[in-house]
């Protein structure tokens, strides 16, 4: 699957998504001097994603597109690099 990198979440029409998540990554091996914060379709990933500077900016970035989503803090079962999920 190509990503596809958008300026902002804002910039994306989730109306047809049935449960989307957002799972932010710090520093992935993929991305290595970003955080990047990937749509998710349930479990499944989408190719869009968004990158910053820093986690804050992406929680920035995803309460004003989300307002209603609430980060999750990452599990043992996660991958290293995530830092939360938003549902």
């Amino acid at each position: 699957m190509k990503t596809t990198e958008v300026k902002s979440f804002a910039d994306v029409d989730t109306s047809e998504l049935k449960q989307p998540i957002i799972c932010v990554f710090n520093r992935p091996d993929d991305y290595p001097d970003k955080c990047v914060a990937r749509l998710f379709e349930g479990t499944a990933p989408t190719n869009i994603i968004i990158t910053r500077n820093t986690v804050e900016e992406i929680r920035e970035d995803i309460t004003k597109r989300f307002p209603a989503m609430l980060p999750f803090a990452r599990s043992k079962e996660d991958h290293k690099n995530v830092v939360e999920s938003w549902i």
